[in-house]
């Protein structure tokens, strides 16, 4: 009896040390590594393939509020007692769009014609020589519109009523210690509502524009063509 129950205890022992049924044994199967990298292979090709898009539109956005940042860099100088440099002149500040140039803003002192308390007739006055002469306001800073990005279209609203067509200045004052917007068209007397500059993306481009609203109480905005 005591021989049978020492082989029983031997054969159970050994039991512990089988291999299990491979069926079992955890792990990936070829199949399963088949379809995660499917689904990786697809998530990085939409990616991949709305990144352009996605810079485009960060890159146009960015711009546009550089663009509304000279407007407002104009405002903040105009209604602040600032001088020319050089010179005891407190001049109007303003920003200066011309649709034959798309990719450029002026960033001027209205200094013409001198005037007292504050010189300007919130008209850029200028023949772009770069030669500074008698009668020409000043060009602070010229903005550069770059990444075939271009400001496309020029309109003021008045009485409610939107004008886009033959716009081919706009000019955007700021003349303390008065903080509305002067936004006179054309170089013109009246002084409108609202100025709207669009700025839009490369040809072929999917972006939506961007568009700059500036109104006569001196706020300014950036939307979108959806917005």
């Amino acid at each position: 009896m005591g021989q049978v129950k020492q082989n029983k205890t031997n054969k159970m022992n050994f039991s512990k040390f089988q291999i299990p049924d491979s069926r079992f044994q955890s792990g990936f199967a070829l199949i399963e590594l088949l379809v995660t990298t499917s689904i990786i292979a697809i998530i990085s090709s939409i990616v991949l393939f709305s990144f352009p898009s996605f810079a485009s539109t960060i890159i146009l956005e960015n711009l546009t509020h550089e663009i509304a940042l000279v407007v407002r860099q104009a405002q903040v100088y105009g209604t602040s007692i600032r001088a020319v440099a050089g010179t005891d002149t407190f001049p109007g500040y303003g920003a200066h769009f011309d649709a034959s140039e798309p990719t450029k803003v002026i960033f001027f002192a209205d200094i013409y014609p001198p005037s007292e308390p504050v010189a300007g007739n919130g008209v850029y006055t200028n023949d772009g020589d770069d030669i500074q002469e008698d009668g020409e306001d000043i060009p602070v800073e010229i903005f550069t519109v770059e990444r075939g990005n271009t400001i496309s279209e020029l309109c003021y609203t008045q009485s409610g009523i939107e004008e886009c067509d033959g716009v081919n200045t706009l000019d955007i004052t700021f003349k303390r210690p008065d903080p509305d917007a002067n936004i006179r068209e054309n170089s013109g007397i009246p002084i409108r509502d609202t100025a709207r500059i669009k700025v839009s993306p490369p040809a072929g481009s999917t972006v939506e524009p961007r568009f700059i609203t500036v109104y006569l109480t001196g706020q300014i905005t950036v939307t979108s063509a959806s917005e």
